[in-house]
């Protein structure tokens, strides 16, 4: 190729000028993302603000500058083909970043792959309408911005040999970007939500956390803590609107008390009478819900979409906010004593700051060496607590949760029955498509085995109190377990949808009601509306407080929702829809064939991105 007037040391210096430029613009589309937020009312609140809003759009506009603008100035040959290709990826961010805005306006999440084809893809207006009026206007928007940067463009240019502090600009703004990072490291290790609920307001914006290393430097002040953790932030200072309306009750004729025990990664058929024989008897003569799914692939959605009734999609605004569920508040505000006994750490994913974030002095985890000596030690503490309990206040209701994690680490303890066999410790170097999983999943069995052996002391002790006829009690998993069902290489969870990753066994002890099996589908989104309903005498619409149904009322799903950590999944009866990490929307069959060029039904897509959007403000 031939090289005509390469001038890669001018092009640098107008790269990173017009880069600059273009970060005014940054921060004045920038400011529609905090129409709808409350400024911080502190000092330090308002630092932050500042500097993460400053700071990051710098780091963006940098990034852009110093990975894409600053190489294409040396390998352009010719300067006008370099200008004209920076000025183009230069207006195309700046038009991205405004479309990024009215998707938040909107959904109250920023512009990924799978929004982008939704836009691409919804040809009748049915998700994203735009007016005609709208589109003259962003065409007329279009069309001034690009006189702007032609004109900035050649300003520049002629100004180029002027001295210009750049480098100076772009030192004072990224250092900004650092000032932001080290207040939320220290706003985050004393659980300051007043800080850390802007995080989802900024796009693309990961601040940085350091929760055990400002503990082990002994930089953290847990009495500010607690404070902070106590603390409720006005709900008309954060982006959320949960529930929609203040919730209105009936007296009820009797306080039940609650138990809810989880099982992680307990697979929908391995309820059975040879796997958990206690929790089988215990559905004979109550009620077993076959067709029961869970809310997510892995612990922290599913256990978020159980005790909140949500979408996962709501967790980071949920963590940020400080908002417990409506489930949690009700029982503490109608006097209910709490039993909180997990094995694994209860800070790890952050329940304790979500789901259990009112609850006082929360034991966090259990003791012991390998997850089902924990589980031992768990439900050892559950039996003393609630002996405890029933001697010092017979007559006040308790809620109870406890959450076991053998068959998530294929634990056993020797000391116990291990009916199935062979056996054999899981070795994940081995897992291939051929792997005969025959050994690790009896080792997976006697896991469930133990821990239903365990359940067995909860539920028998429960009888010996006289207290069945007294509590409700719920046993389910938090997501399911994968040995390659699907013949493509999964194992474990957190990887794919497929029944047997979000597909959970579901039990329910309910005083009064009838022994039944019941067939129609179900999920954890229909837990707390039950609960709200028929054991603390909400009369609110379900529907303002979760995205779920009574289970006790038969509805005709045609889909529902599943999260992962990162990703989520709409599910109807012949298709998997996925948006993964990258943002690309993937369509699969139950059995996680890709489908090749899927018909798409954009009034689904819609009703899915209503749920989960619309408990924002």
């Amino acid at each position: 190729m031939e090289i005509i007037n390469y001038q890669p040391s001018f092009l640098l210096k107008w790269s990173s000028r017009l880069t600059l430029f273009s970060l005014l613009l940054f921060y004045a589309i920038g400011f529609r993302y905090f129409i709808h937020a409350a400024l911080p009312s502190d000092l330090l609140g308002t630092i932050y603000l500042v500097t993460a809003f400053m700071g990051h759009f710098a780091f963006l506009a940098f990034s852009l500058w110093l990975l894409i603008l600053a190489p294409l100035s040396f390998i352009s040959p010719n300067k006008k083909l370099a200008q004209t290709i920076i000025s183009i990826i230069l207006l195309l961010s700046i038009i991205l970043l405004f479309i990024d805005t009215f998707v938040f306006q909107q959904y109250r999440f920023h512009l990924n792959l799978f929004i982008w084809n939704l836009i691409l893809n919804d040809k009748n207006g049915e998700i994203f309408y735009f007016s005609t009026i709208m589109k003259f206007i962003a065409t007329l928007a279009i069309a001034l911005l690009i006189g702007v940067y032609w004109l900035a463009s050649k300003k520049i240019s002629k100004s180029i040999n002027v001295a210009f502090p750049a480098k100076k600009i772009w030192g004072t703004l990224l250092s900004l970007y650092l000032v932001a990072n080290f207040i939320h490291i220290y706003a985050d290790a004393q659980y300051n939500q007043k800080i850390t609920r802007f995080n989802q307001n900024l796009p693309v914006y990961y601040p940085a956390t350091a929760i055990s290393f400002m503990e082990k430097q002994g930089w953290v002040n847990y009495e500010a803590r607690e404070a902070n953790r106590a603390l409720t932030i006005d709900s008309s200072q954060n982006l959320v609107n949960y529930p929609l309306v203040d919730l209105q009750f009936s007296e009820v004729d009797s306080k039940y008390n609650i138990i809810i025990i989880a099982i992680d990664s307990w697979r929908a058929d391995e309820m059975n009478e040879s796997s958990s024989p206690n929790i089988w008897q215990m559905a004979q003569n109550g009620l077993y819900f076959t067709n029961h799914y869970s809310g997510s692939n892995s612990t922290r959605t599913g256990i978020f979409s159980l005790f909140y009734g949500l979408p996962g999609v709501y967790w980071d605004a949920m963590y940020a906010n400080k908002i417990s569920p409506v489930l949690l508040s009700t029982l503490l505000n109608r006097g209910y004593e709490t039993g909180i006994f997990a094995s694994a750490s209860l800070d790890n994913p952050e329940f304790n700051r979500t789901v259990f974030a009112d609850i006082k002095d929360l034991r966090i985890g259990s003791s012991g060496s390998s997850p089902i000596a924990r589980d031992r030690n768990l439900t050892e503490e559950w039996l003393v607590w609630l002996e405890d309990h029933s001697k010092n206040q017979p007559s006040t209701p308790f809620f109870g949760f406890l959450f076991y994690d053998a068959p998530h680490g294929y634990s056993i303890d020797r000391g116990l029955p291990a009916p199935f066999q062979p056996e054999a410790d899981m070795n994940y170097l081995l897992l291939n498509p051929d792997y005969d999983a025959t050994k690790i999943r009896n080792r997976y069995k006697n896991s469930v085995y133990q821990d239903d052996y365990l359940i067995g002391q909860v539920i028998e002790d429960l009888k010996e109190k006289e207290l069945l006829d007294k509590t409700i009690i719920i046993i389910t998993g938090d997501h399911g377990q994968e040995f390659n069902d699907n013949d493509h290489n999964y194992w474990g969870h957190g990887s794919n949808f497929s029944n047997a990753q979000v597909k959970v066994p579901f039990v329910v002890h309910w005083p009064g009601k009838q022994p039944m099996q019941v067939n129609h589908s179900t999920t954890h989104f229909d837990v707390v509306p039950t609960l709200m309903k028929e054991a603390l005498g909400a009369t609110s619409d379900v529907t303002t407080y979760s995205s779920g149904n009574n289970l006790f009322s038969p509805t005709d799903k045609q889909w529902r929702l599943a999260g992962s950590y990162r990703d989520f999944a709409i599910i109807d009866q012949n298709q998997i829809i996925v948006s993964g990490l990258d943002g690309i929307m993937r369509v699969y069959d139950h059995t996680m064939n890709e489908i090749e060029n899927p018909t798409m039904n954009m009034e689904l897509l819609s009703d899915a991105m209503k749920e989960m959007t619309r408990f924002y403000k």
